[in-house]
């Protein structure tokens, strides 16, 4: 699926690009359907909507759905549906059974998209946002790390491997610059809420 809009600089929100609005009776349409399905509109131009939600808080198959419905479609941004399957790429991939190799992840990245390393960081420089391709990469693996810390088992050393480290102190080191604390420490911090949440909520309430 393919994300038509245009972020705003500086400000919360993002323009869509409509097709088919070519008066004012439509610009009023659009107003109206957008509106109902509980979008904030600042406001509409012929073939332009701006609203005060970022892209991806959007329902973009609800906002399809009502505007096709009043005969409009939304235009296609090309890049920005290419930036969201790399994104859904990598995801994919941090999250194989069998681990890649931190050395060998852009370049599995780039047969899996059908494009060149070059393509790629390009792709990325261009969002308004500024984070490179091998940042986002980087936070996606630190959040999965997260994730398993909280959810696993596993001890810190094999969750380095499956994200791909080689070395257990490489990703301790990121991990501490992302988190501000070393892996073991976040997995005690989240035991211990748990446990006091769970102490909370075993202890009855005062009768009084």
């Amino acid at each position: 699926m393919s994300f038509p809009f245009r972020y705003l600089p500086n400000k919360a929100g993002c323009i869509l690009y409509v097709k088919h609005m070519v008066c004012a009776r439509g610009i009023r349409v659009v107003w109206r359907e957008l509106e109902k399905i509980g979008l904030t509109v600042h406001d509409v131009r012929l073939g332009a909507v701006t609203v005060a939600h970022a892209a991806d808080e959007l329902d973009w198959q609800r906002i399809r759905e009502a505007l096709a419905e009043a005969g409009f479609d939304l235009l296609a941004d090309p890049e920005y549906a290419m930036v969201a399957q790399v994104k859904r790429t990598v995801n994919e991939l941090l999250r194989r059974p069998n681990a890649i190799r931190h050395r060998d992840f852009v370049p599995t990245l780039t047969q899996a998209v059908g494009l060149s390393m070059r393509q790629l960081h390009r792709l990325f420089i261009q969002l308004p946002d500024q984070e490179s391709l091998l940042g986002y990469i980087t936070h996606q693996r630190l959040a999965y790390a997260q994730q398993l810390l909280a959810a696993s088992q596993w001890d810190v050393g094999r969750i380095a491997r499956q994200l791909g480290y080689n070395s257990l102190a490489h990703f301790s080191g990121q991990f501490r610059r992302f988190m501000h604390c070393a892996p073991s420490v976040y997995r005690q911090q989240l035991h211990a809420v748990e446990e006091a949440a769970n102490s909370k909520a075993a202890t009855p309430n005062d009768a009084s």
